[in-house]
């Protein structure tokens, strides 16, 4: 039975099964993306490093369950916040596998994020991503991400860190 994209479903945490199937992906999309070095990504992407950081969201096939895609929407007073400032949240290494890429994975995974924000009250939501990820970058745009040139940050491998910001405050209307 081939796998079920038509609705996959965003679940809170995972498994020990699925966290291998996490963290493999994540390798999968970052290194052979060369978007970190295999070194880099056995540092940072394991359970242990990124499980106290935020909640990770994983999005899987509705019926066979296996992983999709993944993000990590960081806490407050997480370790691996490089952007947030007072009153936004930030998210991370979104990662969706190549078979499941166009079919509104992606899409789903980051509307998690902009939902946990706005019922958590922030301000904001920001990310950063490289200057290579096109499909991601084009993806916050539909979504309503605006570019913030002025907060990108330089990154030691020889490129900037592209912020991207969505406000999550409700546009106020004028009373009639």
């Amino acid at each position: 039975m081939g796998s079920d994209l038509r609705c996959p479903v965003v679940s809170e945490g995972a498994s020990p099964i699925e966290w291998q199937q996490v963290t493999a992906l994540l390798r999968k999309v970052y290194v052979i993306g060369s978007f970190t070095t295999k070194e880099a990504a056995s540092n940072m992407m394991t359970p242990e490093n990124l499980e106290p950081a935020g909640t990770l969201l994983v999005a899987k096939e509705t019926c066979a369950g296996a992983v999709l895609g993944t993000t990590l929407f960081l806490h407050p007073d997480s370790a691996l916040k490089q952007l947030a400032q007072d009153g936004e949240r930030e998210f991370r290494l979104l990662a969706v596998a190549t078979e499941a890429r166009g079919k509104g994975v992606g899409e789903l995974l980051v509307q998690a994020c902009i939902d946990r924000a706005k019922n958590e009250g922030a301000t904001g939501l920001v990310l950063w991503t490289q200057p290579t990820m096109y499909a991601a970058q084009r993806l916050y745009e539909r979504l309503g991400f605006q570019r913030c040139s002025e907060r990108d940050v330089p990154d030691p491998r020889g490129w900037d860190r592209m912020v991207f910001r969505k406000s999550c405050m409700p546009i106020a209307v004028p009373l009639a």
